[in-house]
């Protein structure tokens, strides 16, 4: 993703190499492994005290105020984060001003800014930013200092946004007392890589479940979104359900269809009922299971085992559970 950007991108490289030097700064050595990012450079003089780069990650991102409320988002993708110490002959304005001069030109937009001494930048824009993580000393914080400003800039692209934020302030930490300081934080939207990590539950593991508690809960099932449509990825997990009746030659099961709570109950309802029914469908005409073993029912969203807060917990509540039946 990154090179088909470096020409659109130039922009951001050059504004910041502008021929004043500053030699204080440039004796300083970048922190070992770190580096800066390919699109953007380092304003002239700096020098790198903290690094961290994730293929894949999550940032907050703050967007702004509603109502007297902080307003934020978390999206997701290829995420680096670089802690600049600057020059010291440079105001926080100075900092802020270029960095959105060279990304305006390479078409971003700014969301959001924020400047403490105007009594705009919320304070809790700067509560959870760790220096002491980027500059290895526990018993200080970067991120304790003066003049305190941040912005946050945006660019769409065909595969995702591009985001870009800079907390910039006056230092106090440490023997760098009013120390120009800015982590700038990047992130490029993008799809995470997936199929790194197998579960596999088998015959023998969903038999001792049921023995144990009477239910299993199985995520092996996929369908097609708002759908019934069993998809194939799922026939290995739909195998060993068929196994499990196989070995278990008494046991009935209640097959038992949850979503997670996102739109209409009844709505969820009717899904989940479905898709019970289509496991059931595929267990008696793929693997010849009989019909009078398998009882479908769907109870959308009324049993969830996590939080529908956020997509994790989400993803626990879409299940199939097989429940033991128990004849009187």
């Amino acid at each position: 993703m990154f090179k088909k950007n470096i020409l659109f991108f130039a922009a951001l490289i050059f504004v910041f190499s502008g021929a004043v030097s500053f030699p204080a700064l440039a004796a300083e050595k970048d922190k070992e492994g770190s580096k800066d990012h390919p699109m953007i450079s380092r304003y002239e003089g700096s020098y790198i005290s903290g690094y961290e780069h994730f293929n894949y990650d999550r940032l907050t991102f703050y967007t702004g105020k509603e109502n007297g409320e902080l307003q934020e988002i978390t999206p997701e993708g290829e995420v680096t984060q670089i802690l600049y110490f600057l020059p010291t002959e440079l105001s926080v304005l100075q900092v802020q001003r270029n960095y959105q001069m060279a990304l305006k030109d390479a078409g971003f937009e700014i969301v959001y800014e924020c400047f403490s001494d105007t009594d705009e930048c919320p304070y809790s824009v700067f509560e959870g930013m760790l220096g002491d993580h980027y500059s290895g000393d526990h018993s200080k914080n970067v991120f304790v200092g003066k003049d305190q400003s941040y912005f946050l800039a945006k660019l769409p692209q065909d595969d995702g946004n591009m985001y870009v934020s800079a907390h910039t302030l006056l230092s106090e930490w440490a023997d760098k007392d009013n120390q120009p300081v800015t982590l700038l934080q990047i992130l490029e939207e993008k799809p995470m890589e997936t199929g790194k990590v197998k579960v596999d539950i088998d015959a023998q593991a969903m038999a001792d479940d049921i023995d144990e508690k009477g239910s299993v809960r199985v995520y092996g099932i996929h369908f097609d979104t708002d759908k019934a449509t069993i998809k194939e990825k799922s026939e290995s997990t739909l195998a060993e359900i068929a196994a499990l009746l196989e070995q278990e030659s008494d046991l009935r099961l209640l097959v038992v269809g949850h979503t997670d709570a996102v739109g209409e109950k009844e709505y969820n309802m009717d899904l989940s009922e479905k898709r019970a029914e289509a496991v059931e469908e595929f267990l008696v005409s793929e693997h010849g299971i009989s019909e009078n073993r398998l009882i479908p029912h769907g109870v959308g969203p009324l049993a969830p085992v996590s939080s529908n807060e956020d997509e994790d917990g989400r993803a626990q509540n879409r299940r199939v559970e097989l429940v033991k039946i128990i004849d009187q």
